[in-house]
């Protein structure tokens, strides 16, 4: 009967590991998904914490299952099994976990650096930081995230592996200095303004502007100059002067998102034009449609039919017999394609047109925009709570928040959802203070005029 009761025991905390390891998966899709409302994620983020929790009271007997699984089951399961490890702060099991893991398995590296984000004890702050004093390569990149994404104080071993760390981590390490805000951070940052690689250029840029480095702000108008200026990072700290220069690159061909988003984030009134062009282009077209959105606030959705594409391997024989003669995809019994409605801005350039045209008496040319209002801290803040901002704008609300007003909200837009609320209604106050002190449209950075 006691073995009985124990393998029906470890077949219930199986299927806890397997239900969790699944919302999981289910959550990250989720969050790619443009349509996908970032609230909607709460109600799958609770059935996961329910199976954890499940998971956290199965004791000794639960803490085993976890085990085998961090060791043999899929991303989701070695999530689980983490999160578990950091419930009962089993630092033995976790030490297992970070030794064994396959850092070229870039899913498996993230669903432990999720977990950690999320349930890292403090109890275990100080050992982490002591392994990224002495530690490197890909250990220090993993739990570098962690620091900086929980703002963990004492987060000074961040600097000195800069200078002996490879781009990957330095980025990683730039990005958790410039949210911990250690002493002599900003100093730090600053010689990687000049990195050949761009992306440790952006990350040292990123972190000296969110440390209210003048030095910084200087060394990325410097390089502005030269055209080697990261376009986001001219998006979140720019002034008008840099507009023309980002225009004039999208008939060039390094046009990129990144200049599409930079003139979305600027909400120059003179990007307008040029970005309705861009409309019809192939793979930037949707990109400028959200910036247009991002400034005007036109509210030009529509639903588009987005067709499933399955594998050779998922058809049947006589589906892919058709589908290699004449390229026809199955379809349903009533005869319409698989796949599913989502709602996207227009691309239409009349329609834009049209918009701009009826609506241009509620916009000034000596004002930048936001959502089809005088930019300011409020709809930054807006922005963050929205549910139909573009995500990848709402993504950068904070970085504008802190490096144009001084407003540091600690939020990164893949917490928990309830997090996210907490953390929003605390900084609702701090945004109406600064509000009072700034003229809504104009250009600032670290709350003074530029």
């Amino acid at each position: 009967m006691g073995i009985s009761l124990r393998l029906f025991r470890i077949g219930l905390y199986e299927e806890h590991l397997e239900e969790a390891a699944f919302l999981y998966s289910q959550c990250g899709a989720l969050a790619q998904r443009a349509d996908m409302a970032w609230t909607r994620l709460g109600d799958f983020e609770d059935r996961l914490e329910a199976h954890l929790d499940a998971l956290m009271v199965g004791g000794e007997l639960a803490l085993e299952v976890c085990q085998r699984r961090a060791q043999e089951g899929d991303e989701g399961e070695l999530f689980a099994a983490v999160a578990v490890f950091c419930r009962h702060a089993e630092a033995s099991l976790l030490a297992t976990v970070l030794r064994d893991l396959d850092y070229s398995n870039p899913k498996r590296v993230q669903a432990v650096r999720d977990a950690l984000k999320t349930g890292l004890p403090e109890v275990w702050q100080e050992p982490c930081l002591r392994a990224i004093g002495r530690g490197q390569g890909e250990l220090v990149s993993l739990l570098g995230t962690v620091i900086g994404y929980r703002r963990i104080p004492g987060a000074e071993v961040l600097l000195p592996p800069l200078a002996r760390a490879a781009s990957p981590e330095q980025r990683v390490l730039l990005w958790a200095a410039g949210r911990t805000k250690v002493r002599g951070a900003a100093e730090a940052a600053q010689p990687f303004t000049q990195a050949a690689d761009q992306s440790v250029r952006a990350a040292a840029l990123r972190a000296g502007l969110r440390l209210q480095s003048p030095q910084a702000l200087s060394d990325l108008y410097v390089l502005a100059r030269t055209s080697q200026a990261p376009p986001v990072e001219l998006g979140l700290a720019g002034e008008r002067s840099v507009v023309p220069a980002l225009v004039t690159s999208l008939d060039a061909s390094e046009a990129s998102g990144d200049v599409v988003m930079a003139l979305g984030l600027l909400g120059d009134l003179s990007a307008v034009r040029p970005l309705v062009k861009m409309l019809a282009h192939e793979t930037l077209g949707q990109a400028a449609a959200q910036a247009l959105h991002v400034i005007t606030g036109a509210p030009l959705f529509g639903d588009v039919q987005v067709l499933e594409q399955p594998s050779e391997q998922e058809l049947f024989e006589h589906e892919l017999r058709e589908y290699r003669q004449t390229g026809a995809l199955p379809r349903r019994a009533d005869g319409s394609p698989f796949g599913e409605t989502v709602r996207e801005l227009s691309r239409d350039p009349q329609l834009w047109n049209g918009w701009l045209q009826a609506n241009a008496g509620a916009f000034s040319a000596e004002r930048r925009y936001r959502l089809g209002r005088v930019y300011g801290p409020r709809l930054l803040l807006q922005g963050l709570v929205s549910e139909v901002y573009p995500k990848p704008y709402r993504g950068l609300a904070g970085e504008e928040l802190l490096i144009r007003y001084g407003v540091d909200v600690p939020l990164e837009v893949d917490m928990p959802v309830a997090c996210q609320m907490r953390l929003l209604r605390e900084a609702a106050g701090q945004v109406a203070q600064v509000e009072q002190r700034v003229e809504p449209g104009r250009w600032y950075v670290a709350g003074r005029l530029v």
